[in-house]
């Protein structure tokens, strides 16, 4: 899961979008972390794809209520 998610930000990093909602993936199909679920967000904000990064958010938050960058990731999403 690890792995999967360091490969997934690199290919955000680096503009591949799709290869990083790939990766990504695959990361919370083995393990559901926050930090995936908040990278898959970022991915998907990338993309303008906002209904799919609201989604991810929430479900972050339903792993981690506390989640700071989830909360900030959606505040930006709601322009507030």
């Amino acid at each position: 899961a690890q792995a999967h998610l360091l490969i997934g930000r690199i290919h955000l990093r680096n503009g591949r979008t799709a290869q990083a909602v790939d990766a990504l993936k695959i990361s919370i199909w083995s393990q559901e972390t926050t930090a995936a679920r908040v990278a898959l967000a970022e991915t998907y904000m990338k993309m303008r794809n906002v209904a799919d990064a609201r989604t991810e958010l929430e479900r972050a938050l339903v792993l981690d209520p506390e989640s700071l960058e989830a909360k900030r990731l959606l505040s930006a999403l709601s322009g507030k």
